[in-house]
């Protein structure tokens, strides 16, 4: 994988209120010019399961600089009962500035969308010294050349941008590392378990039928496919994450939007993963996404097996739209809830099956002739969901779920 490069950038701002669609554009312009490697977009880069004040202490402790977005709203946003955000001690906004500034790493306010430095009386104590910090301020009149200004700024601090053909080489060697992964994976399942079921009668092996893969389109003929369509399982357990559709005025419209493609999106992605056809993903996919949907497709299709993913449920967390040049962004937090049955292709005999796991994910999307399409999807799980020895033509827990 190469030298590893430690995050230098801590990038905090809030996912909604005024400044929202700012931050996700400061964000993007500082990794595309410093590197994925080099920036850290504090809650989605902090490990779910972990503690999340002692995760905030290790990842201020390791960068050299905390750039804080402070749109016109900051210091009066409040949550869902109408208490203002920066006076709990526990939220993350307050928690990774006054951390930074406790442990001396500089900390650079980023003022956008007309905002001024807070005063000391309108903030904690433990904030009040942000007010001594020297400001960057950001207009929409002169963008490129108040960011530039920006970046110059961060590398006279020593902290290097890495050129495209750097980021391009690193990224390389991630998609290696993730097919790896993904194959080894694939692997343990099908030869771990398919040993257990080789001398089957009518055990057939579909790369031996003289097909070959094309290299755009992975199809099975989906006459070879005869699973029956499953319905939602609901769980009455499921605690949805707060809905905040809090994005830039102009922009709220296109949430809706945003929400149907991301759901249609779902609907397609069980739909590829039981045909093994990738075609429908067009609809809604593009880019890395696509791609990545290719790679496990493809190795699906040579391991001769397929996946029965059934979403028990789907809510949407903080929404962000905004403009990057002349596209249309957007940025979703979503939590699904997916329990997922692998088959073997020759005669659909059920190897594994995993119950219902979490699936947390930020899902970045473009929009393109009046729609919206995903461009891809960072998932936040950090272990793989408890798989479970099924070995059953008819498995009892998909006649369950009938």
């Amino acid at each position: 994988m190469g030298k590893k490069v430690k995050p230098r950038i801590f990038i905090c701002y809030r996912r909604g209120g005024e400044g929202a669609g700012f931050g996700g554009r400061i964000a993007d312009k500082l990794v595309k010019h410093f590197g994925d490697s080099q920036c850290f977009r504090d809650i989605e880069d902090i490990e779910k399961g972990t503690d999340f004040v002692e995760s905030i202490k290790r990842a201020t402790s390791i960068c050299d600089l905390l750039i804080v977005v402070i749109g016109p709203d900051w210091t009066s946003m409040t949550d869902v009962h109408g208490n203002i955000r920066l006076q709990d001690p526990n939220d993350f906004v307050r928690l990774e500035v006054s951390t930074a500034l406790k442990r001396d790493i500089r900390v650079m306010p980023i003022l956008v969308g007309g905002a001024k430095v807070p005063s000391e009386e309108q903030l904690p104590d433990d904030l009040k010294a942000l007010v001594r910090r020297q400001s960057h301020e950001l207009t929409d009149q002169r963008w490129n050349y108040d960011t530039d200004e920006l970046i110059r700024s961060i590398e006279a601090m020593g902290i290097k941008g890495m050129s495209p053909e750097e980021q391009e080489a690193r990224k390389r060697k991630q998609k290696i590392f993730t097919a790896v992964v993904l194959t080894t994976f694939i692997l343990l399942i099908t030869v771990g378990i398919g040993f257990m079921f080789k001398s089957q009668p009518n055990d057939k092996d579909i790369n031996r039928s003289g097909n070959e893969l094309s290299p755009t389109t992975v199809v099975i003929p989906k006459q070879e496919i005869s699973a029956k369509k499953i319905p939602a399982k609901v769980n009455k357990n499921f605690q949805p994450l707060p809905v905040s559709d809090k994005s830039a005025s102009d922009y709220s419209t296109e949430i809706g939007s945003i929400k149907n493609s991301i759901q249609l999106a779902s609907s397609l992605e069980s739909l590829a993963m039981a045909t093994l056809d990738i075609t429908p993903l067009g609809q809604v996919f593009m880019g890395d996404a696509l791609q990545n949907y290719q790679t496990v497709l493809s190795e699906y299709y040579q391991m001769g097996i397929y996946s029965l993913n059934i979403m028990e449920a789907q809510t949407f967390g903080d929404i962000a739209v905004f403009k990057e040049g002349n596209k249309l962004m957007a940025e979703a937090e979503v939590l699904e809830i997916w329990s997922t049955h692998t088959h073997r292709t020759s005669d659909h005999l059920c190897l594994v099956h995993q119950p219902s796991h979490n699936a947390p994910q930020t899902v970045y999307l473009e929009k393109k002739n009046d729609s919206w399409y995903i461009s891809s999807i960072m998932q936040h799980n950090t272990s793989m969901p408890t798989s479970t020895q099924c070995g059953m033509y008819d498995c009892p827990l998909l006649a369950g779920l009938q």
